[in-house]
């Protein structure tokens, strides 16, 4: 109730300074700046797709039944090929970052030039120096709001300071990590550790907070290798609420997890969890991305994004999608990210 009169309120004086004062935040050379621009019409889920290659949003409506979707928006652009596997992920102003696997860049595009569907041009273009980018396959935002890189096609993680991000160019990361096989996916924990999946030796390693700080060629704090095949082609990864590490596995077509208490130390691992698709042929999982309300959802390369709830995902089992939607005339979607990015995970 005081809300709603505090409100009355305001709006009352909002009322009677117009009347008295004229209206300032439209006359020209007004006191009062014009109110801030609308946000909310890129909320929703992102991802690309590479085959039909385009950035696509789905919106919360959209996201709510299964079904074929049209995303609402789909926007294509001249600044990189996006062909092949690429990654998304927001920035804490809410530009979208993306890898263009194909053509070894990262592009960016501001909120603004997310808005409407149709072809854009870039914002920022960083290009690779020295093969500071080498067919870059997953990126991740630290605490700091640096962009973390994995390259496939050279075996590094690098690090490009915010600074280094402000506009187009050909920096030079300012930390390399060497000789780390064939990284496709990353992920930061709660602590600032950075996981990145190796899919050649089918093994998940992290650095820890302390080991990003220089480069080196380095042995990672801890690597996991399953007993069996339980981890194979891990190409996403995503961490839950209580810190358990989610693996898009796309050599085994399913996703796995392995519980927080397994992540601690350099060990063979079982996979705690798997959750497998049904059919005689699944999808082929490709990445992974947790929403607001712990769901887990799934982006197939076949243009479906399946969402698990929660509450199927304690156990090993083959769940049924409580959300699946097939994206019309797009394929090879991966690395789904949200808008506004979801509280209570370790995401930056």
């Amino acid at each position: 109730m005081m809300r709603i009169t505090a409100l009355t309120a305001m709006l009352v004086l909002t009322v009677l300074a117009s009347a008295s004062c004229g209206d300032y935040s439209t006359s020209p050379g007004g006191q009062y700046p014009p109110p801030p621009p609308d946000t909310t019409v890129v909320n929703g889920l992102w991802t690309v797709s590479g085959s039909a290659p385009a950035i696509l949003r789905l919106t919360s409506p959209q996201l709510l039944s299964s079904g074929d979707v049209t995303p609402a928006t789909a926007i294509t652009t001249s600044s990189a090929s996006l062909h092949g596997f690429n990654s998304v992920a927001f920035d804490a102003e809410g530009t979208l970052w993306m890898t263009s696997q194909n053509d070894s860049l990262l592009v960016a595009f501001k909120q603004s030039a997310l808005a409407t569907s149709g072809v854009r041009v870039a914002s920022r273009v960083i290009a690779p120096a020295n093969e500071s980018l080498a067919a870059p396959s997953a990126l991740a935002f630290d605490a700091s709001h640096n962009l973390w890189v994995a390259n496939t096609g050279n075996g590094t993680l690098v690090r490009f300071d915010s600074a280094q991000l402000a506009a187009s160019g050909r920096p030079t990361p300012s930390v390399i990590l060497s000789d780390v096989g064939r990284p496709t996916g990353l992920a930061f924990d709660a602590a600032g550790g950075l996981w990145f999946s190796d899919t050649q030796a089918h093994r998940i390693s992290k650095f820890s907070a302390a080991q990003l700080d220089s480069s080196a060629r380095i042995v990672p704090e801890v690597v996991l290798t399953s007993i069996g095949p339980d981890i194979s082609g891990a190409v996403g990864l995503a961490f839950d609420a209580a810190g358990n590490l989610w693996i898009a596995n796309s050599g085994l077509l399913n996703v796995i997890a392995i519980r927080a208490e397994h992540l601690t130390t350099t060990a063979f691992v079982h996979a705690d969890i798997v959750i497998s698709a049904a059919g005689a042929t699944p999808p082929l999982p490709l990445g992974l991305a947790f929403d607001d309300h712990g769901d887990l959802w799934v982006a197939y390369a076949e243009g479906v994004l399946a969402k698990y709830d929660h509450t199927t995902l304690a156990a090993s089992g083959t769940p049924a999608p409580a959300v699946r939607v097939a994206i019309k005339d797009h394929q090879l979607v991966r690395s789904p990210a949200f808008w506004p990015v979801p509280t209570g995970l370790p995401l930056h």
